[in-house]
């Protein structure tokens, strides 16, 4: 029945070595209810969401599925109990077609036998239709775009009978759109009984879909004072009063001062450059110490563009000037080693880092022959020495240097990133999307490891889909929109002034 407890959550302890990730948590979700589940990174979500979907046994408490305790050894035992979760990174099959990626949970007791493409196809069908999507069951996942496989996770989850449905930051890369379809979908799934919890970093999307909200902070329950109250109605809270529960202060950004650039040198400069992704010529300057903001919605052409400057991609026309010296660049180590010029990219677990690896491993990667000892050989003293020296300066928050990657939160992991990028000492740096699935406190520290680098002489080019974030952090804005420049902007930091000639700028 409708507004009975599916899901519940007692008393939940988790302990790895030397960290209590969760500390007698508890957690509950109502049948066609979207409860969010908030906290900054390192707060203990993900250990939680693990915990209900089977790959962690709490090591105290207990949890139950529609009244009944239930003990899970293993992610198929939550599949089963009708739970299932939907990643931030995409967990389907890409030369695969969509049917069969939607039913491939239903034919994994039949790999011996025949599987019938025609009754695959008929079948998924049915909840392609039903997450409102208008694309052949043949095609391939590989051909759609992020938001249509985002959606295409939630009719997997559809397929399988799923009662309570995870999403864990379901728009991050997602265009605006796209977004506005899922969230329309989640919304009618939740009157049809459905139940999610959803993890998301962005207020305002919290605050306009969710029913209810809980908060953690340093693995525990924070509580409304004087009651007690873990699981707060959205209705009850305001904006503010969330941010305040997440890290206890209000603001969400602390402001930068406006800076001008206009007379300093011009470090990096492109005139009609053009690559193969990026075909229509785009020029622009930035200057030294400056914090060049790059802002378009998704699919717009910034990532591409920063790809041809660093050789990634192979130009095709136009020039690139690196402190007045014309370059060619060919590739991505001729770039950082020649031209000073570092890239970090967005998809950080996969491009930015080896997961695998400890702390120390990928901070220290991209210096290895500067940490040469004797006999040529790698020095761990000379390596140990890095990677605390900027573990300590970015406030890595970890057990140990031997802490293995995988197992940061994904702030921490975007610090150690970023730190691998310094390590390298580049004059120019360009940091794609380099808050997208943080919180709130850690997007304010690598805002400000960003600015100090700027007032070190240092030049930043910050790649962003985040409106307040461009405004709040950048002193210049270049605007983007379908693989063009369409304007630039000095950064006034008046948020209801810059918004609306951003805005203007993309529309038009």
């Amino acid at each position: 029945m409708k507004g009975d407890t599916v899901l519940e959550l007692k008393n939940i302890t988790k302990i790895f070595p030397g960290v209590r990730a969760l500390d007698n948590v508890d957690f509950s979700v109502k049948e066609g209810e979207i409860h969010a589940l908030m906290g900054e990174n390192g707060a203990g979500k993900s250990t939680l969401i693990n915990i209900i979907t089977g790959v962690f046994k709490q090591n105290e408490g207990k949890m139950f599925v529609n009244g009944k305790e239930v003990s899970f050894n293993s992610p198929r035992d939550a599949f089963n109990a009708g739970i299932n979760v939907v990643h931030q990174e995409r967990n389907l099959f890409p030369t695969f077609t969509v049917a069969e990626n939607i039913m491939i949970e239903h034919y994994t007791d039949r790999m011996m036998r025949r599987i019938n493409e025609r009754e695959i196809n008929r079948a998924a069908q049915k909840y392609i239709e039903m997450v409102g999507l208008k694309i052949p069951p043949t095609k391939s996942v590989e051909s759609l775009s992020a938001g249509q496989q985002q959606l295409i996770e939630i009719a997997k989850a559809l397929s399988s009978e799923a009662k309570i449905i995870l999403l864990d930051e379901p728009t991050s890369s997602i265009s605006v759109n796209e977004a506005e379809m899922l969230i329309g979908l989640i919304k009618k799934l939740r009157d049809q009984g459905i139940s999610f919890i959803f993890v998301s970093h962005k207020i305002e999307e919290v605050m306009g879909l969710a029913d209810a909200v809980t908060v953690l902070r340093d693995g525990r329950n924070v509580r409304t004072p004087g009651t007690g109250e873990i699981s707060v109605p959205i209705k009850n809270l305001t904006r503010e009063e969330l941010i305040t529960r997440m890290v206890g202060r209000t603001r969400e950004f602390q402001s930068l001062e406006m800076r001008k650039f206009d007379k300093a040198d011009v470090v990096l400069e492109t005139r009609d450059l053009r690559s193969v992704d990026s075909p229509k010529p785009k020029s622009f300057k930035l200057r030294k110490g400056e914090l060049l903001g790059w802002y378009g919605l998704v699919g717009a052409g910034r990532t591409e563009f920063a790809r041809a400057i660093i050789g990634y991609d192979v130009t095709i026309g136009g020039e690139q000037y690196v402190n007045g010296r014309k370059v060619k660049a060919r590739n991505i180590t001729q770039t950082l080693n020649n031209n000073r010029i570092c890239y970090l990219s967005e998809n950080r677990k996969e491009e930015g880092l080896f997961l695998d690896h400890t702390v120390r491993d990928n901070i220290s990667s991209a210096v290895l022959k500067k940490l040469r000892g004797i006999l040529f050989l790698l020095s761990p003293k000379k390596e140990l020495s890095l990677a605390q020296k900027f573990a300590d300066e970015l406030e890595i928050k970890t057990p140990s240097l031997k802490q293995t990657v995988r197992n940061l939160s994904g702030g921490n992991q975007q610090k150690v990133s970023l730190s691998k990028g310094l390590a390298v000492e580049p004059e120019i740096l360009i940091i794609d999307e380099p808050t997208v699935g943080i919180d709130i406190k850690t997007k304010s520290e690598i805002h400000r490891i960003m600015y100090d680098l700027t007032e070190k002489g240092k030049s930043v080019i910050c790649i962003s889909s985040d409106m307040p974030e461009i405004v709040q952090l950048a002193d210049r804005i270049i605007v983007f929109r379908d693989g063009m420049i369409t304007g630039e902007l000095i950064n006034t930091k008046d948020y209801d002034d810059m918004s609306k000639k951003i805005m203007n700028l993309i529309m038009s």
